[in-house]
């Protein structure tokens, strides 16, 4: 497992954490009696350099030696599937408060429990399982009131939203694989710099302190802290791509793909708020 990961350290240490976290939570059991497959991002050249996430071919799977199936190894594909259950009832559970009339309140205690279950997770992978469905439903009713709200003062952008969440994630997803974008560590660096400042500006804004772009300002205001949002919302996709990389590339078992899955969930939520501030400010 610690040789899998050895050359992939160049990608920073905040990965390498996360990984770590992933690895030692979730190994896989029986790795040596089989290999992973080649990673999603690798080449096929069977060279084992490139950007960050890159690895070595296979090797041959000795005759016979077939792995349980409780030691499934983890797979991107896999990963992404559970992203897509996890969208799925995070819009469920957002149809839901967008149609009928939930109160404010109940929808703060919505965020509440989610942020609970956020951190929970994060701290506790082996949970991911039972959490990440918990908290994509709780987000998910929370982000449906807000979405009301967005679409009481800008009439149809939810929808727009939506899909642009869906092809934001498709580009993104693009630009890594093909290497037009290097996750290396001076992007980690800077992508952990960018989101907590960005969170250390929310919280301000939440205990009264007026700051353009969030509680007040012009629209055009409102339309450059969106983008800005998003912009680090991607940065951090491309972050949790590399995790989700790295992870199949190494001898993680495939149940530490709902913690992958969670992991790419946070940042499509905060996709998802920065385009309805962009699309929310430019109607305003």
């Amino acid at each position: 497992m610690a040789a899998g990961f050895s050359n992939q350290r160049r990608g920073g240490s905040f990965v390498a954490g996360n990984f770590n976290r992933l690895a030692q939570t979730f190994p896989l059991q029986g790795a040596g009696t089989a290999t992973l497959e080649r990673p999603w991002g690798a080449p096929t050249d069977g060279t084992a350099d490139g950007p960050p996430g890159y690895g070595a071919p296979p090797g041959p799977i000795p005759p016979g030696a077939v792995p349980p199936a409780s030691a499934a190894p983890f797979l991107a594909s896999e990963t992404f599937n559970k992203v897509a259950v996890l969208t799925a009832i995070a819009l469920g559970a957002g149809l839901v408060s967008f149609v009928l009339p939930v109160s404010a309140g109940l929808a703060m205690g919505s965020l509440l429990v989610a942020f609970a279950l956020a951190i929970w997770t994060t701290f506790r992978p082996r949970m991911a399982r039972r959490l990440a469905p918990l908290y994509a439903g709780f987000e998910g009713f929370a982000l449906g009131v807000v979405s009301r709200f967005y679409n009481e003062t800008s009439h149809g952008i939810v929808p727009l939203a939506v899909v642009f969440t869906g092809a934001v994630f498709l580009a993104t997803l693009l630009a890594y694989r093909t290497g037009l974008v290097k996750v290396t560590k001076r992007f980690i660096t800077a992508t952990i710099v960018l989101t907590f400042g960005i969170m250390a500006v929310f919280i301000a804004s939440i205990l009264g302190v007026p700051v353009p772009g969030v509680s007040s300002g012009s629209n055009t205001q409102y339309v450059i802290f969106g983008v800005l949002f998003l912009v680090i919302s991607v940065m951090n996709l491309m972050v949790d791509f590399e995790l989700v990389n790295r992870a199949q590339a190494a001898a993680v078992s495939a149940e530490g793909e709902w913690y992958a899955a969670f992991s790419i969930m946070l940042s499509l939520v905060m996709v998802y708020l920065s385009l309805l501030r962009i699309l929310g400010g430019s109607r305003r």
